[in-house]
C-alpha cells in the first residue's frame, strides 16, 4: 500500500485497535498454540512504513518506505551476530515505498514501488541492482508491463518472480521472471498469471516453489494461496484460507487472511503475521507446504501493525517497522516458533 497518507476508512479501526494492541495472546484452551516474541534492536533509521529487505551472507539490509517526512532511499544492514546497525549506500533513485526486494547469488534487488512529493506522484518500474563488496548500486532492466507498487516477489534458482501488484486504478495478477545474470535488455520474461489479480499479498519460498497468498482487490481481502512450479511454469491453487473441509483443521483459518503483511521462513516452513482485515491482524501463522496445512502460533506479542518488513538470518526470524494509525515505528522483534521453557527454582 503506498503510505504517504492514512487511509480515513480505517481511523475509527485504528482508534479501537490502539485500546488492544498493546500486546496479543491467542485465546486456546487446547495449549496447541506455542511460540515466542522477544525484543531486538530497533531499526537505527528514521521509523517508517512500507520498507524492502534483502538478506546477503547471514546480513539484512532493510531499505526505503514512507513516514511523514515522505519517502526514503536510504538503506540500513543488521548484523545480527552483534547486533548492530550501520548505514549503507543508499539507492541512487528516487525514494519509494511499497517495493520489492530480493537477493541472488550475493547481491541485493530493489525495483518498483511509489514515490510522492510535492511536484508528482509517481508508479515506479525501475530495477537496481547492490553489491555488498563495494557498497554500490548498478541499474537494471525496468519491470516489463506497467509500473506498479505493493508487488509480491519469490526467488527461484537463481531467479526471482515478481508478481501481482496495483497501479492505483487496477490491480495485476501477471507474473515476471528476472534473471541477473543475462545482459541488459534481456533479463525480465512474462510467465504464466495466476487467477486473481492481488495486490499487498505476500510470498515466500518453500521445497523450490513459489508461493503467493493474502493481498486485497476490490476492497475484498484475498483468501486463496498460489503455489508456482517454475520448472512448469505453471500455478496451482492449493488450499483456501477459510473453512474448506469439514475436519477440523481449518476451523479458524479465517484469521490468516489479511494484507499488507509480513513473510518469512524458518526451518521449513512459512510464516504470516501482521498486517490488516478490518482491524489489525495479531495472529501468527505458519504454512507447511508438505501437508498444505497452516498452524497458528503465538501472536504478535508487541502494538500491531501493518506495512512491517521480515527478514530471516542465521535462521532466526525477525519483525520491525511498520504503521499504527498515523504512528511510523522502528522497533523491531525476533520471532521463536518453540516457547521457552521457563524455571521456576
Amino acid at each position: 500500500m503506498r503510505k504517504s497518507y492514512t487511509q480515513p476508512v480505517l481511523l475509527f479501526i485504528m482508534c479501537v485497535s490502539c485500546i488492544t494492541m498493546a500486546c496479543h495472546k491467542p485465546n486456546d484452551s487446547s495449549g496447541n498454540i506455542t511460540g515466542n516474541w522477544s525484543t531486538a534492536p530497533d531499526f537505527r533509521g528514521d521509523s517508517r512504513s512500507e520498507a524492502v529487505s534483502f538478506v546477503i551472507n547471514d546480513i539484512a539490509y532493510v531499505l526505503t518506505g514512507v513516514s511523514k517526512n515522505g519517502n526514503y532511499n536510504d538503506m540500513y544492514a543488521f548484523d545480527v551476530t552483534n547486533g548492530n546497525w550501520a548505514k549503507k549506500a543508499p539507492v541512487p533513485s528516487m525514494g519509494r515505498n511499497s517495493a520489492v526486494a530480493f537477493a541472488i547469488n550475493g547481491k541485493g534487488y530493489v525495483g518498483s514501488g511509489y514515490h510522492s512529493d510535492t511536484k508528482s506522484d509517481d508508479n515506479l518500474k525501475d530495477f537496481w541492482e547492490y553489491d555488498p563488496v563495494g557498497d554500490s548500486w548498478t541499474e537494471k532492466d525496468s519491470l516489463p508491463g506497467d509500473a506498479r507498487y505493493d508487488a509480491a516477489a519469490f526467488v527461484i534458482n537463481g531467479k526471482a518472480y515478481v508478481c501481482g501488484g496495483y497501479d492505483g486504478n487496477k490491480a495485476f495478477n501477471d507474473c515476471f521472471e528476472f534473471d541477473p545474470t543475462q545482459p541488459r535488455g534481456f533479463q525480465w520474461k512474462e510467465k504464466a498469471s495466476f487467477a486473481h489479480k492481488t495486490y499487498q499479498g505476500v510470498a515466500f519460498t518453500l521445497n523450490n516453489k513459489g508461493y503467493l497468498v493474502t493481498g486485497t482487490n476490490n476492497s475484498e481481502v484475498q483468501k486463496e494461496l498460489y503455489e508456482y512450479d517454475a520448472d512448469h511454469n505453471q500455478w496451482t491453487t492449493k488450499r483456501p484460507l477459510y473453512n474448506f473441509s469439514n475436519d477440523s483443521y481449518d476451523d479458524h483459518y479465517t484469521t490468516i487472511a489479511r494484507q499488507n503483511a509480513v513473510a518469512f521462513t524458518r526451518d521449513k516452513y512459512a510464516y504470516i503475521a501482521t498486517g490488516i482485515n478490518g482491524s489489525y491482524a495479531a495472529s501468527t501463522w505458519a504454512y507447511d507446504a508438505d501437508a498444505d496445512t497452516w498452524k497458528e502460533y503465538t501472536g504478535f506479542e508487541a502494538r500491531t501493525r501493518e506495512g512491517a518488513v521480515a527478514f530471516t538470518v542465521k535462521n532466526r526470524a525477525f519483525v520491525l517497522t511498520g504503521q499504527t494509525g498515523t504512528l511510523y515505528l522502528d522497533n523491531m522483534f525476533e520471532f521463536n516458533p518453540v516457547t521457552p521453557k521457563v524455571d521456576n527454582d
